[in-house]
């Protein structure tokens, strides 16, 4: 089981409950299991709730403490839940049926484990039911994709596709559920086949099966006009067709011409600036059209399409899943019921093509502002395939397609036979070149290696009816790992590994004339050779994790098919590989060996001509000294005949006049500064003479004071000083009593 569980979860009671609630009758893929941040969501039938799980606290060293909750609804659904939906924010969580939706309203995550509501092991939520009496009650109506809108600030709003070709859009807002609008992706499907619920329209491919958004775009005015503006500007438009410079403005109800005049009022009187979520619409009959919902009501979205697609070489079959790849450009991939993918690129829509469009179209608003460049086509092994011909081995089922939000190249897609795990290999190349100069031209280097896609889980093979459909598929990022559970109740969780870019060794030769010297050194270490190994190795047809229904026996041709299967497989690809490492290897080491020698002779050849350049160095050393003592002789020279030659001048140069003159001024400033401290002295000699005059008469003073002063002035001394002794001690007092120092 180890080996199966990579996040070994199937230690937890959670899985146990749910292996015990699953129903024995399930044979159509479902996806009840999603993750969001580290939170496991899974649908428990038995008692009609939602069971949640912390993966990350599961997995740390208290996971014995970390139970799982039961998320109760509190009005339970009246349909069978078919696939689990969480918003970006984790406050609302979709349980989606083909007859009917549920919203739950998640309580706040609380510590120490990040479960739901002070950790309670049953948490009751609110419900909302969106369009109970039209889903549910309705016999013909059916819900085909339910996706939450991007878009949306709050991330209330929820698209539902319906198979009377309708996008509903709701709103979960003060805790109730509203219907903002209804939007028609094509024709109404009117009559039924007898003694079925299958519309005549579905047969040919005309009802639309699946939905996905794109990369959000900015569009700026005029590009939309909301219904009034646009009204207005038709009428000014009619009353001035006689102005003589007009421009084609793109309106959501088509192209018009209107003056420009006109238009730059609009634009000048308010900006738009709009972030457009396009919607991508795929047809049962391979159909891609684009629609434009705004959440605030701006404009009125307007059905484009279907898009331009050019063909490409395979059977056709029945469309069933469509996803939009987090790429720029955009790569838009289309499954199809017999296991086939088809991969386009979104791009512009050239003018000679929007002409063609305009040319054939009734209707200029529906004419697309985008086409698919379709350039690979993928089929996949809808079941392990045993024998050697497996022409007539053609399995068609539903087919679901997941991102992978941490590898923008890679997506898995489920159905009843497995899971699949699909990498578009030209994508790194293909954003490279984008990105690039435009000068760059392109090259048919980009579209030359194939996509790998690899077998990763197997519950089916091509002889055999019985199917085990995966009914629960979530990516966990912490690390990246696949959970599946299936319908016998078995989880499998693999780690999704892979080896990372390295980087390139650097050059750090020398420029020689503006150009790399190329050595076979440098051209052999551009690539490392660990990552190179990795390649050879990398297996390319893989021997999948079986998972087979439990249910029945499996005879013993099928259990020997199976067994040559994969001793073919290790025989033709695995050992074939290991051969051509050895190999590899082998080179490596005896290229390696020749440079190790000729790097050992220019070692030698390097140490001769040190000792040639040490010598050489020694003896210049010495001619410097020499040369540096002559020239501290010549310098010494040269300042003693500047001396003899200024001596013998008679006249004084220009420093020795401007010498003299300052020591003249200097002088002159002197003979000021003793005159007044001459002045000074005599001054000072007057001052003493009167101090000694005053100083003899007061000595001739005789200070006459009475008896009766006496007595006073001792009087008052002798008060003053109690005065003073009382003060002290009130001084005293105050301190102990502030405790003071």
């Amino acid at each position: 089981m180890a080996s199966t569980d990579y996040l070994r979860l199937n230690e937890h009671k959670i899985f146990k409950e749910l292996c015990e609630s699953l129903p024995k009758n399930i044979t159509k893929t479902l996806n009840l299991v999603t993750v969001h941040d580290s939170i496991l969501f899974t649908w428990d039938f038995q008692n009609n709730c939602v069971l949640s799980l912390n993966i990350k606290a599961a997995r740390s060293r208290e996971g014995d403490n970390v139970i799982h909750q039961k998320l109760l609804p509190l009005h339970p659904p009246l349909f069978s839940p078919e696939f689990l939906l969480v918003n970006d924010t984790g406050t609302l969580l979709a349980v989606v049926g083909p007859c009917g939706v549920l919203m739950l309203q998640l309580p706040t995550r609380c510590p120490p484990y990040g479960a739901f509501d002070n950790n309670k092991e049953v948490v009751y939520c609110k419900t909302h039911s969106l369009d109970e009496r039209l889903l549910s009650c309705s016999d013909t109506i059916e819900v085909r994709q339910a996706k939450f809108h991007p878009g949306s600030v709050n991330h209330n709003h929820f698209l539902v596709l319906t198979n009377d070709n309708m996008l509903r859009l709701y709103q979960i807002e003060n805790n109730e559920a509203h219907n903002i609008s209804i939007h028609s992706v094509g024709e109404k499907p009117t009559g039924l086949f007898p003694g079925s619920k299958t519309t005549f329209l579905d047969i040919y491919g005309e009802i639309a099966v699946d939905f996905d958004f794109g990369l959000p775009e900015v569009s700026q005015s005029p590009q939309y006009f909301d219904v009034a503006r646009e009204k207005s500007l038709i009428k000014s438009f009619n009353k001035n067709k006689d102005e003589t410079y007009m421009i084609n403005v793109q309106t959501q109800t088509g192209n018009k011409i209107v003056p420009k005049s006109h238009v730059e009022k609009e634009q000048n009187g308010k900006e738009w600036h709009n972030l457009i979520w396009p919607v991508y619409i795929l047809t049962g009959n391979m159909s891609v059209f684009s629609l434009n919902i705004d959440l605030k009501k701006r404009w009125k979205p307007m059905l484009k399409g279907p898009l331009p697609m050019s063909s490409f070489e395979s059977e056709q079959g029945e469309a069933c899943s469509l996803i939009c790849l987090n790429t720029v450009p955009e790569i838009i991939c289309i499954a199809m019921s017999n296991g086939i993918l088809c991969h386009s690129i979104l791009l512009d829509l050239e003018e000679e093509t929007y002409e063609e469009l305009k040319q054939n179209s009734k209707s200029i608003s529906n004419i697309p502002n985008k086409e698919l460049i379709a350039f690979e086509s993928v089929e996949l092994e809808m079941g392990l395939v045993t024998t050697g011909d497996d022409s007539s081995l053609k399995y068609k089922c539903q087919i679901f397609l997941h991102k992978d939000e941490s590898k923008t190249d890679r997506y898995y897609a489920t159905h009843a036979a497995g899971i699949h795990s699909v990498s578009i290999s030209c994508i790194d190349d293909l954003q490279n070149f984008v990105q690039g100069p435009e000068e760059l031209d392109p090259t048919s280097d980009i579209f030359v290696r194939p996509t790998k896609a690899e077998y990763t889980v197997c519950t089916k093979t091509a002889t055999s009816q019985k199917v085990n459909p995966v009914i629960g598929f979530g990516l966990y990022y912490e690390p990246t790992a696949i959970i599946t559970l299936l319908a016998d109740g078995s989880l499998v969780t693999l780690g999704v590994l892979y080896a990372a870019d390295l980087p390139k060794i650097s050059d750090t030769d020398d420029y020689c004339d503006g150009a790399r010297q190329a050595s076979p050194l440098k051209k052999m270490l551009q690539e490392p050779f660990d990552a190179y190994i990795q390649k050879i190795l990398k297996k390319t047809p893989t021997q999948p994790v079986l998972k087979l229904p439990s249910s029945g026996e499996h005879t013993q041709e099928q259990c020997y098919e199976l067994l040559q299967r994969a001793a073919q497989v290790f025989r033709e690809e695995y050992f074939k590989n290991h051969i051509k490492a050895r190999e590899e290897l082998e080179k490596r080491v005896h290229t390696l060996s020749l440079m190790k020698r000729n790097q050992l002779k220019e070692i030698e050849i390097m140490n001769e001509e040190r000792e040639i350049l040490q010598e050489k160095a020694s003896n210049l050393a010495e001619k410097y000294e020499d040369i540096k003592d002559k020239q501290d002789e010549l310098l010494k020279r040269c300042e003693n005949l500047l001396m003899l030659v200024s001596r013998k001048r008679s006249e004084p140069s220009d420093s020795e006049r401007d010498f003299l003159n300052e020591l003249q001024e200097v002088n002159e400033k002197i003979l000021v500064y003793r005159n007044k401290i001459d002045k000074i002295k005599n001054k000072m000699k007057y001052q003493e003479i009167q101090i000694e005059n005053w100083k003899a008469q007061e000595v001739k003073k005789v200070a006459a004071i009475n008896e009766t002063h006496t007595n006073t002035i001792r009087t008052n001394l002798q008060e003053t000083g109690t005065k003073i002794t009382d003060m002290v001690q009130q001084v005293k007092e105050f301190k102990s009593s502030l405790n003071l120092k």
